[in-house]
């Protein structure tokens, strides 16, 4: 018989086994037991002497099981959080991380600094989970928004949320390569695109580089920066009347090269946004 404390104990061994850091583990063993019991943090601390059942006991170590073996407890439990709002993720699908909260932040800024923010044409190109474009949407209810992936999958997980959080009707998506989707007179491009050098794979934990989809995550060229350059290049004739408004995550290290890559094709206004933990992250800038 196992009880609610004897399981965390034993989860919580085991992830710091596979290095995981205390804190997060203790986040990943609540996630894990709220997945198999229904039973939030508090009522796990007041149930603590209370015995798993059979199909509980069975669920919680199932997912331990994955866990160990690297797996994204995202995948594991089919869903994570995001600026408040749940999201359905599967392999195949990039897990939505909290420093991409950042550009939602940003991008809703330059939204609501419009002198009419319900009839801009706003863009989302990788839309992923729908991450972005949801909690957009979310924070502006009279928003409409163009999302673009060229992965099926994505683009039906899309949808997915984008209905389970009430705003399917203000989203189309498009299945493709940006580069021919882009539709005109776009006001406001977004995008977290693949940046991550492919010379860098090495050194990706097992979640990530052995389970999230590589074409979401490794840039083009050899520095990783080749969809920034397409942007720079190619967005502005999509604009309307030529002028709009990008922004653009980056990884760590590469807000410099980014924003040289801009500058260098007459944008203006370029600015960079700090995330929670006070890395350059987010890209602005105006053509």
């Amino acid at each position: 018989m196992t009880t609610f404390s004897d399981a965390k104990k034993q989860i919580l061994f085991r992830l710091n086994a596979l290095g995981i850091a205390d804190h997060e583990a203790r986040r990943e063993c609540e996630l894990m037991i709220l997945h198999a019991t229904g039973c939030d943090t508090a009522q796990q601390i007041l149930k603590s002497d209370d015995i798993l059942d059979q199909a509980q006991e069975t669920i919680l170590f199932d997912l331990l099981k994955k866990r160990e073996n690297r797996v994204p407890l995202q995948y594991c439990i089919g869903h994570t959080w995001f600026m408040g709002l749940r999201f359905e993720v599967e392999p195949g699908i990039l897990i939505p991380r909290a420093d991409t909260e950042t550009l939602v932040s940003k991008s809703d800024q330059i939204i609501s600094s419009s002198d009419n923010p319900d009839v801009l044409k706003v863009v989302d190109v990788g839309i992923g989970s729908g991450a972005i474009a949801v909690s957009l949407l979310k924070m502006h209810p009279a928003l409409h928004v163009v999302g673009i992936d060229i992965s099926p999958l994505a683009c039906s997980v899309a949808m997915k949320n984008a209905a389970s959080n009430g705003v399917a009707s203000r989203l189309r998506i498009e299945c493709g390569d940006w580069r021919s989707l882009l539709p005109g007179d776009i006001d406001i491009l977004i995008s977290n695109p693949p940046y991550i050098p492919r010379s860098q794979a090495i050194g990706l934990l097992p979640e990530v580089g052995v389970y999230e989809p590589e074409e979401a995550l490794f840039g083009l060229g050899e520095d990783g920066l080749g969809f920034y350059r397409d942007f720079a290049s190619q967005v502005p004739s999509h604009f309307r009347k030529g002028r709009g408004t990008i922004a653009l995550e980056v990884g760590d290290g590469q807000s410099d090269s980014v924003s040289q890559i801009f500058a260098s094709q007459g944008w203006l206004d370029l600015q960079v946004g700090l995330d929670m933990s006070g890395s350059p992250r987010v890209l602005t800038a105006r053509k």
